[in-house]
């Protein structure tokens, strides 16, 4: 059988509706992928941020642990002045050191002495506290001058 040429061409007001709808399907699906996309990267920034945050965190522990260190090998006097800063390239950083004996202490301290570190960095809302009761020797003069490890 013939085909009637007039019976499958389509007038040009009926290719108009699928031409909007691929349209509207192209529109929807640029939508979808940008909306993916700043989920996405909301989701990197964050990660990345918490990533900062806890690699600071994990060096103020260290630089406090450090000082620590340095106070019960008797290499570092407290000056008792606050904070003081680190030299390079620690620099943003600053530790504070305060010793207290324990033979006050009602329990009787027996020589202890208890330090605390505090490490904070200058620009950062980053603060680490570390305590500790040892017997520190007094008596052994400290091998360094005061302040911060270079």
């Amino acid at each position: 059988p013939a085909m009637n040429p007039a019976r499958h061409t389509s007038s040009p007001g009926s290719r108009f509706p699928a031409r909007g709808a691929v349209l509207l399907e192209v529109i929807l699906a640029l939508v979808l992928f940008v909306g993916a996309v700043t989920v996405i990267g909301i989701a990197m920034s964050t990660s990345m941020e918490g990533v900062e945050r806890q690699r600071m965190n994990v060096h103020a522990a260290n630089l406090a642990l450090s000082v620590l260190s340095e106070v019960q090998l008797g290499i570092r006097v407290p000056s008792g002045a606050g904070a003081e800063a680190f030299h390079q390239p620690f620099e943003n950083w600053t530790a504070e050191v305060a010793l207290s004996s324990l033979e006050d202490d009602p329990s009787g301290g027996g020589g202890l002495t208890r330090a605390e570190v505090v490490v904070r960095h200058r620009q950062a809302p980053i603060v680490y506290r570390v305590c500790q009761v040892f017997a520190l020797d007094r008596s052994r003069p400290a091998t360094r001058k005061e302040g911060p490890e270079k």
